[in-house]
């Protein structure tokens, strides 16, 4: 009994004891020890705690400190880990990189190479290639292809035999096996990197020249 009402009142007791903005943080020891002396004080004398109840309290709360403690060293870690990728990564603005991804940015008049991975052979793959308003502006049957790196070779032409204007554009591959299951293709882009950023976690992303962010994580190639 002592266990659980002095966790239920610990717990309800945080956000106004510990944070004036009504946070979810656990309370101090400080608390802690004040709401514990409380418990004991206002305890029923003929249905006194046992020393295993107060002990597994204690213990509890330690080991809910800890925890809480090494979050935030671990928290710190990545941080830290962050910054430092964030700054080795400097040497890569200006370069090319091939990265994960179907975007791609467009010079008319330019052959534009398309590259993407299947898992294992197939039976038949399609292309299709989007202007930066999502319309289809080119399409292909490429037929069977084995497992592993591919590449098509745009031309920039358009379905209707014009030349594509020179902006971003985007692709996708679509497969089927021998039993006409669709596969998962893995698209590349190839493209020039503008600047850095991080996300939300602190993980390093790259902004490239075609317009998309993509995680550092994704760089296959740096050319």
């Amino acid at each position: 009994m002592f266990v659980n009402s002095l966790l239920n009142v610990a717990t309800a007791a945080a956000p106004n004891l510990n944070n004036s903005a009504g946070s979810n943080k656990l309370v101090s020891e400080n608390t802690f020890m004040n709401l514990m002396v409380k418990e004991l004080q206002n305890q029923n004398p003929l249905e006194p705690m046992s020393n295993t109840n107060f002990i597994s309290e204690l213990a509890q709360f330690n080991s809910m400190n800890q925890l809480t403690s090494m979050n935030s060293t671990l928290k710190s870690l990545v941080s830290s880990q962050n910054q430092a990728a964030l700054g080795s990564t400097v040497s890569l603005i200006g370069k090319t990189v091939q990265a994960k991804g179907n975007s791609f940015g467009f010079t008319s008049g330019v052959g534009m190479p398309l590259k993407y991975s299947l898992p294992q052979n197939t039976n038949s793959v399609s292309l299709d290639i989007y202007n930066g308003s999502g319309n289809l502006v080119y399409n292909t049957k490429l037929g069977p292809r084995n497992l592993g790196p591919q590449s098509f070779n745009w031309n920039g032409l358009e379905n209707n035999g014009s030349s594509a204007p020179s902006g971003d554009y985007s692709f996708s591959v679509n497969a089927t096996d021998a039993a006409g299951n669709p596969l998962t293709v893995t698209a590349y882009s190839n493209a020039t990197v503008t600047g850095l950023t991080t996300s939300s976690k602190g993980a390093v992303e790259l902004k490239l020249s075609n317009g998309s962010i993509v995680p550092l994580s994704s760089v296959t190639s740096v050319g």
